[in-house]
């Protein structure tokens, strides 16, 4: 097993599954097409590094216990890519049907792609508590991801489209402060949770991750989780004015801090096997 590099090709895989499930939140019919073409193929890109560094690491890998693990997870992060592919070439049509099944079949094989994708850092049993948690951390890591991204994006859409409705914006906006909430809750019950039924695998990696990694695990949260939280307050008094120029500003620091945040979550799932 490749702990780090696996953690940070998590993370792009995270980013393009997230943004085509932000992208979902945003109503269809109310952007231009272009929104979702420029939006798609920024997302697409990431999906694609992201499986060219897992297949590399696969063909590279010298344990055949490795390959066999990996073999299922690659096929459904290939199906994901391939349906997007699918997608991003409907964009440039105007093939309803396929385009509405293109984007629900890459959303059904990505989420199963993260699962089996959380399973390989997982250390403990199939049937243990964490079976259940890891798959939950990495969604709500991937919406989180996703939401900051096409906020950001859909803020720069405004300065092009500037006689658009308010509307796209603030929902989008609304999704990612939820994701955020939820992710910073789910962070909040996570030591707990784990102290009463974890593995004796999962207690022992917290156990590192106190006593050796505290300051990277305060990094992670303050960056990550509190500094958005406030500017998601700026942002919502910014849309009310509104004033979406300012706010697609603060989107921009958001997306930093919720990045460099995920990055430091990745490293303390590299070095504990955690998913903070």
């Amino acid at each position: 097993m490749h702990p780090f590099p696996l953690s940070f090709l998590l993370f792009l895989y995270q980013l393009a599954l997230g943004g085509l499930l932000a992208l979902a939140a945003t109503p269809f019919h109310e952007l231009e097409r272009g929104f979702y073409k420029s939006t798609a193929g920024v997302l697409f890109v990431a999906a694609f590094l992201s499986f060219l560094g897992k297949a590399n690491l696969y063909l590279t890998s010298r344990s055949e216990v490795i390959k066999a693990g990996a073999s299922v997870d690659i096929v459904f992060h290939f199906l994901f890519l391939l349906l997007f592919a699918l997608y991003l070439f409907s964009l440039w049509k105007e093939r309803v049907y396929l385009r509405a099944r293109a984007f629900s079949f890459s959303l059904l094989f990505g989420l199963a792609g993260l699962a089996l994708s959380s399973h390989a850092f997982r250390q403990t049993p199939w049937w243990s508590f964490e079976t259940l948690l890891y798959p939950v951390s990495f969604l709500l890591s991937a919406l989180l991801l996703g939401g900051v991204t096409v906020g950001m994006l859909i803020g720069h859409w405004y300065l092009i489209d500037t006689g658009q409705s308010i509307e796209p914006f603030v929902r989008i906006f609304k999704f990612f402060v939820f994701c955020l909430i939820a992710q910073t809750a789910y962070f909040l019950a996570l030591p707990l949770s784990l102290v009463l039924v974890g593995n004796a695998e999962t207690l022992s990696g917290l156990e590192r991750l106190w006593g050796d990694h505290f300051f990277l695990l305060s990094a992670r949260v303050i960056i990550g989780q509190v500094a958005p939280l406030g500017l998601s307050f700026m942002i919502w008094r910014t849309l009310k004015i509104p004033h979406t120029m300012a706010a697609t500003g603060l989107f921009y620091i958001a997306l930093l801090g919720v990045f460099v945040g995920e990055i430091l979550g990745k490293q303390i799932l590299a070095l504990t096997f955690l998913p903070f």
